[in-house]
């Protein structure tokens, strides 16, 4: 371990590895009946840190104690979250910055006037900060190149249970789902549509297109 000398904050000296996995993707542009496929890697992630975890870490590298890492972060969230509906941006330190997106709904009329109400909350951004640029640098990556084949549903029900295990993600949409599967958005569509009617998945309600494994399916609890 070493410290950051600005910071004071405990960098490990070890080389990041993250791990891929080789999947076969049909290549844009071609005609869906054409067997043209191109190779890409998708991120196969680990568990999530809550924090528990972090707080159990911060303990063991400073003098804080696990109550005082949750007790700070709790009231920070709700600085946070107050902060952006404020319309600040907000810096966390060399980590990064936080900041609100704005988008307009489709107008009527060519020409026409944007009112307020035409205006909705696009999505929260961030920014990484000068720590978090330097350690992604260090990153390697391994990569599994036992590419997935489109066609295979097997290997495609293996993928998303890479997907979905261990609460990696809680949701996918039909975008996110073309690029695990390979096919374009319409087939794509149509295969997330009969694990929703197989009871596989389902739809999460006011989530703008979003999915998830019903229970016990695809590494879902």
């Amino acid at each position: 371990m070493k410290r950051n000398p600005q910071t004071k904050t405990v960098v490990s000296n070890n080389t990041p590895v993250m791990k891929c996995r080789a999947i076969r993707r049909r290549k844009m542009g071609y005609d869906m009946d054409e067997d043209e496929w191109g190779v890409g890697v998708t991120l196969v992630p680990k568990e999530k840190i809550d924090m528990d975890e972090m707080g159990a870490i911060s303990q063991q590298r400073c003098t804080v104690t696990q109550s005082d890492v949750k007790a700070a972060w709790s009231m920070l969230e709700v600085i946070i979250a107050d902060a952006l509906a404020n319309g600040h941006n907000v810096e966390l330190g060399q980590l990064g910055t936080l900041s609100l997106g704005v988008r307009v709904k489709e107008l009527k009329e060519p020409g026409e006037k944007i009112r307020a109400t035409d205006v909705e909350l696009g999505s929260v951004t961030f920014k990484p900060g000068v720590l978090l640029q330097k350690q992604m640098r260090r990153v390697t990556f391994k990569v599994d190149n036992d590419c997935l084949e489109p066609t295979d549903t097997a290997s495609l029900a293996d993928a998303l249970y890479d997907y979905f295990a261990d609460g990696a993600h809680d949701a996918i949409n039909v975008k996110q789902f073309t690029r695990l599967c390979g096919y374009r958005e319409t087939r794509a569509r149509k295969l997330m549509n009969s694990y929703v009617a197989d009871g596989l998945m389902e739809r999460i309600p006011y989530s703008r297109g979003y999915y998830r494994p019903t229970k016990g399916n695809f590494g879902r609890d």
